[in-house]
């Protein structure tokens, strides 16, 4: 969850970053300001403009070189604070952040800047610790411009929680993560997910669930946040909720793989839905996005079976069978035809199980044979089947019974 988290960060410092450094120096300044006026010769003046120049053609040598020359000058300090800070900004523009950080610092330090053009440095140092990982620093820095903001941006706010969460500080990452989200005027995908990766590492299931819910309303054709949700939901061992998610997912069109239509299927299967289960698994078979092999087969078999499905699962055993290595489907099919007292059914069934062999008790399928020859009132049949069960111990017993019974039935019918 921390490299998610780590992740998360990047595209939102991207844009803070980018937008910080492109806004610019500023010579300009304030005429309310409460620190002495400043004021610059025209000579320096006209110096910093053509680097400023040169800046916004992004020829970086001459504009650092134009920048050099004039720190060299005899300068007052609200006009080194400038030569400083614009230099900044070109390093910055370069990538190389960490000379620009050491150029943002020392303008800072010279505390010559107009207020408003200081706060504007204050965040765009902000922006480029975090870009250096530097995250105490941002958070430090960020304090400092927030004590002297009257109307902060989300921005800032989701600067300040990418930073602690950064750090494993969840519980100081949330209250500004929460202040973005709910303080942006239009929904931002990745504050969002911040959000959520922030209540998964706190445990607090139930809130993510709820950002979760907007998510799947903002975001409905993204996947991963419904599969998010769903993994919220269980673990607030919400199941009924969780499987709600998973259909909804599932009827936009978003469960395509073969593998997330079978979790489904059992999850349907474990809230005690095997016919919904059924349903899906033999449509998905049916439209080839699921394969028509023994492990999805006898999942369909066992979800008809629950349902009490029996013509159904009696077919997916005929299609399942003959896939096994021995008569153990066929036997089952026998108990299913029991189930519907289609005694023929049941004989032919049991006979294909002791042709194919491999069963676990062969006595008890001659019993349950000589019972299905007993109900159609093939006697001859019934002992026959009857007398091989007596050869196994396990049915000896029962099948010496059933015999008794059968001659009792066979003069009953002769008298």
């Amino acid at each position: 969850m921390q490299k998610h988290i780590s992740d998360l960060c990047k595209p939102a410092l991207a844009i803070i970053v980018g937008a910080m450094l492109l806004a610019g120096p500023s010579f300009a300044a304030d005429d309310d300001d409460d620190k002495p006026q400043a004021t610059m010769t025209e000579r320096v003046y006209k110096r910093l403009l053509q680097a400023q120049e040169l800046l916004g053609e992004s020829n970086y040598a001459d504009s650092l070189s134009k920048l050099r020359s004039i720190e060299r000058m005899d300068l007052n300090e609200y006009e080194r604070a400038l030569v400083l800070q614009t230099i900044g900004f070109v390093y910055a523009q370069q990538g190389q952040y960490p000379e620009a950080i050491r150029n943002f610092e020392a303008c800072l330090a010279l505390n010559a800047l107009p207020s408003a053009a200081q706060q504007g440095m204050l965040y765009s140092l902000a922006s480029l610790y975090m870009s250096q990982e530097m995250y105490q620093k941002t958070i430090s820095t960020l304090q400092r411009w927030l004590a002297n903001e009257t109307d902060p941006k989300p921005d800032a706010f989701i600067m300040m929680a990418s930073s602690y969460a950064s750090m494993n500080d969840y519980r100081s990452a949330l209250p500004w993560a929460k202040r973005a989200v709910d303080g942006s005027a239009e929904p931002k995908e990745n504050w969002h997910q911040l959000l959520v990766a922030i209540y998964f590492e706190l445990e607090q299931y139930g809130n993510a669930a709820e950002v979760l819910t907007r998510m799947v309303g903002y975001w409905p054709d993204k996947l991963r946040y419904w599969e998010t949700l769903f993994g919220a939901y269980q673990q607030k061992q919400d199941d009924k909720q969780a499987l709600a998610t998973l259909n909804l997912a599932y009827a936009n069109g978003l469960l395509t793989e073969e593998k997330k239509i079978v979790n489904l299927a059992r999850m349907r299967m474990f809230m005690n839905l095997p016919f919904y289960a059924g349903d899906l698994i033999e449509k998905e078979i049916a439209g080839g996005r699921v394969e028509r092999n023994e492990k999805n087969l006898g999942l369909l078999l066992s979800a008809w079976s629950a349902a009490r499905e029996y013509d159904k699962a009696i077919a997916v055993i005929d299609q399942l069978a003959p896939l096994k290595g021995d008569g153990e489907l066929y036997l089952q099919q026998a108990q299913l035809f029991n189930e519907k007292n289609n005694w023929e059914g049941v004989a032919q069934s049991v006979q294909k199980a002791l042709d194919k062999g491999g069963l676990k008790s062969t006595g008890k399928a001659y019993l349950l044979q000589g019972l299905a020859f007993s109900e159609q009132k093939k006697f001859r049949d019934a002992i026959a089947s009857f007398r091989r069960a007596q050869q196994f111990e396990e049915t000896r017993s029962q099948a010496t019974g059933w015999i008794e019974y059968v001659n009792e039935q066979i003069e009953i019918r002769a008298s």
